[in-house]
Parts: structure tokens; sequence; C-alpha cells
């Protein structure tokens, strides 16, 4: 078993949009209710590892409304129960390998193969709190994820 690092997290945007009918209905909320969106990398060794688009429910996440980027703590899930009261108790991943895809934060080209992540949130009622893709290079790619 190899040791993993804890990557950084740091977030680049943070902004109220409208309705996303496809992220409203994975978060099974109304398909006018208003979202939070986050950009996000994850950094190793100076070097980004993966980009993150995060969609939240406004409504569960009123005191986000107006937070700055820097005011967001490294691990997410916390920082929703500290600032929000929203507990994640369990997450759904889906996984895929994609191609033809420039990602801003990634620096790849068109030809390289990326990994994307898509994860359903939950809360211990099993309420879908956030939605997520998760983009990072194929090549030499590990996962490990610990919801605890």
């Amino acid at each position: 078993m190899t040791t993993c690092t804890i990557p950084t997290g740091v977030i680049k945007n943070i902004t109220v949009i409208d309705a996303v009918k496809t992220v409203n209905e994975a978060l099974k909320i109304d398909k006018n209710a208003a979202l939070i969106y986050i950009e996000r990398v994850r950094i190793v060794e100076d070097r980004v590892i993966l980009s993150e688009k995060i969609w939240l429910p406004k409504s569960r996440y009123e005191d986000f409304v107006g937070l700055e980027p820097e005011d967001f703590e490294n691990l997410l899930y916390p920082f929703y129960y500290k600032k929000c009261g929203q507990f994640v108790s369990s997450a759904v991943e889906m996984l895929f390998f994609i191609s033809n895809h420039i990602d801003p934060y990634l620096d790849n080209t068109k030809q390289e193969n990326l990994v994307k992540v898509c994860r359903v949130a939950k809360n211990l009622e099993g309420d879908p709190i956030e939605y997520r893709e998760s983009y990072g290079l194929a090549e030499k790619f590990s996962y490990e994820v610990n919801i605890i």
C-alpha cells in the first residue's frame, strides 16, 4: 500500500447561478432553484492534479453567498457542516475516461485522456446536497476517497 498525500484544495471561483437542468435533477431540487457554483483545484507538490466543478443547492448553503475564495478551508465537507450545518454522510460516484476536453486548470491538450468523476454527496437522510465533477489526467491517475 502506498502512502497518499492529501491534496491542497484551492477555490478559484464561487458564484450564484441560475438552475442547470441536469444538475438540479441530480440534486433532486426544483428545476428553477438557484445554485452555488464553485471551481476548485486540488494541488500536490505545486501541481494541479484535479480540477473540480461543484454545484450546491443555494437554499442549503445561503451562508456561502458573499464568501470569497480565500474564506474556504482546505477540506470542504467539514466546512459545509461548520458554516451551513450540511453534513455529508455518503457519496455515489461514477468514473469515466474522456477525450477531447480541455480543462483550463489542468493545462492539458485535447489529445490527452482525462478521468472524469461525477459525485453526488448525500446527507444523513439520503438527500443529495452536492453535485461535483472532478477531472484529472488519465496518465498515472490514482484515486482514493475516505469520507469520514
